[in-house]
């Protein structure tokens, strides 16, 4: 598989439905507090806002969704990855999607990775 280029909010959005539907996870979004986040924020909140009903389970401080130009330091992605000490193997809310495996590929990352350091396009 190859990089999927996303060149707006509208193009993340149906990316990840794409991929949680490919991969039958939907269900497990809809059980999940934040339930179908991207899709429920407006693209102002998804690019400066937390994750609605998500809360650090060491500081109990919310969780930022993104930093605008810096996926590596998203939480969007780092929940992809399983890195992090949130999302890790170790950490108290693991990978993302939790009703995974499967999860998102590298390249499927990459590519909301390359919207995220794009600076968000709206």
């Amino acid at each position: 598989m190859a990089i999927t280029p996303l060149n707006s909010f509208a193009d993340v959005q149906n990316f990840i439905d794409q991929v949680l539907t490919a991969n039958s996870e939907q269900s497990g979004v809809s059980n999940s507090p934040h339930r179908a986040f991207w899709r429920n924020l407006t693209y102002t909140e998804f690019v400066t806002g937390n994750i609605p009903n998500v809360t650090d389970p060491n500081t109990g401080q919310p969780v930022s969704i993104l930093v605008k130009g810096d996926s590596a330091n998203s939480n969007l992605i780092l929940s992809l990855k399983g890195v992090g000490p949130i999302f890790g193997p170790d950490g108290p809310i693991g990978q993302m999607p939790a009703n995974g495996p499967p999860f998102f590929t590298d390249d499927q990352i990459a590519s909301i990775a390359a919207w995220i350091d794009k600076g968000c396009p709206q």
